[in-house]
């Protein structure tokens, strides 16, 4: 490594400062202790594997609560699917859930949603629940309710936290509360009325020995409303570094809020992505780096698009939700490589970034041995970063107007 190149690390890895992105605190630790002596090799290393261990993050999300309490809906909602799509989850006013069922998400597969029985059933006495349904899986609980929670939804919570983990509860349906006090009112006030539920679960949660419960308010046909973003957004940040980032990865595209968030879960990997680029560039043979930072590239972008809902699987989901037609919704993207990402297309965004006679650059120089490597590397960085900065900002902005154009008349379509 030359000292110039040796220079630019140095300067770049102060300026991120003592918390760098998308790294945990001991991920964190040791990079920073390896850039202090020096060894930036090890510090590369650690990035290396901090992608690795970030692409085999599992989660597991267990749902639970009684018959007709929305369970299987809320299911199909968090994964962005439609209750009667072939991967949903069975819904029904009777228990439909006999032992513990999976759903995978169907565009990140790193995650599974769990459907467990209700508690407190004649199938399932609270004494036994727990050691059936293998609660040590699962890394956090939604426990949900249609109407007032019971005793077994707090004793479940308490034997849940003498666990050490994670639980929320959902108040379900408030879209048909709201509905029913809307009738016959002259002076409606939907805050009010939100409000009045809060108050009445939280109130009955005490009363039942709960300390500081907090409730969320959701409606399955109304999954951008109300407490749902507020919901997505606690799951996420209550999570670890790389289990947070996975789960803001596979959360539904259905408001603003949540888009915004995902796109900065996703800046925070940006410079990972760069910094093994610019590895590739340092130590492979001529020729080669080119195609290895294209497969990064396609990679990344393809990520981007399917965390977004911009794949076709997931506007194919959303369009029948909100009963457009994709060609609808596709009308609105204005990010030509978002709609068709192939390798092809990310060269070409590869050379107008650095120019073909860059490229062609790049492997003369990467024949020239130490000075050329040093050198490739930083280019690749520098490249790397700032074309999958500008995809991300495109893909975001096209979910904004895909979530805009999707939304255009919901009211009027359920």
């Amino acid at each position: 490594m030359t000292e110039d190149s040796k220079t630019y690390w140095a300067d770049l890895f102060l300026k991120w400062g003592r918390k760098l992105p998308g790294l945990s605190e001991e991920e964190t630790e040791k990079f920073q202790t390896a850039v202090k002596a020096g060894n930036f090799s090890e510090a590369l290393s650690v990035v290396k594997m901090s992608d690795e261990l970030l692409r085999n993050t599992k989660l597991n999300i267990a749902i639970t609560g009684n018959a007709g309490a929305g369970k299987s809906s809320f299911i199909n909602a968090i994964r962005s699917l439609n209750d009667d799509d072939q991967d949903a989850a069975q819904t029904g006013v009777i228990e439909t859930t006999n032992n513990p069922t999976s759903y995978p998400h169907p565009t990140q597969p790193n995650v599974t949603v769990w459907d467990l029985p209700g508690i407190g059933t004649t199938n399932f006495p609270a004494g036994t629940y727990l050691s059936k349904m293998e609660f040590t899986r699962y890394d956090f609980f939604i426990i949900i309710a249609a109407g007032r929670f019971t005793e077994s939804d707090t004793n479940l919570a308490k034997e849940i936290q003498k666990l050490g983990k994670k639980f929320y509860f959902v108040r379900s349906k408030v879209d048909t509360d709201l509905a029913n006090e809307r009738k016959g009112r002259r002076n409606f006030n939907e805050q009010e009325i939100l409000q009045k539920i809060r108050n009445d679960c939280v109130k009955n949660l005490k009363q039942l020995e709960l300390d500081s419960p907090q409730v969320f308010l959701v409606s399955r046909w109304d999954f951008h409303k109300y407490d749902s973003p507020q919901l997505q957004k606690t799951l996420a940040n209550d999570l670890d570094t790389h289990r947070g980032h996975v789960l803001f990865c596979a959360l539904p595209s259905t408001s603003e809020e949540i888009l915004e968030e995902k796109k900065k879960a996703l800046q925070k990997q940006i410079w990972k992505q760069a910094l093994i680029s610019c590895t590739i560039n340092a130590v492979t043979f001529p020729f080669l780096s080119v195609e290895c930072d294209v497969k990064i590239l396609v990679e990344n972008m393809t990520k981007y698009c399917k965390s977004f809902g911009l794949d076709e699987d997931s506007l194919k989901s959303i369009a029948k939700q909100v009963r457009k037609s994709v060609d609808d919704l596709k009308s609105v993207m204005q990010c030509a490589l978002a709609k068709n990402i192939t390798r092809e297309e990310a060269f070409k965004r590869l050379i107008e970034a650095t120019g073909e006679g860059m490229i062609k650059g790049k492997y003369v120089i990467d024949m020239i041995p130490l000075i050329g490597m040093a050198t490739a590397a930083v280019r690749s960085y520098k490249v790397i970063y700032e074309m999958l900065r500008r995809f991300l900002d495109e893909v975001a902005e096209d979910a904004q107007r895909v979530l805009k154009k999707a939304l255009e008349g919901a009211e009027n379509n359920q």
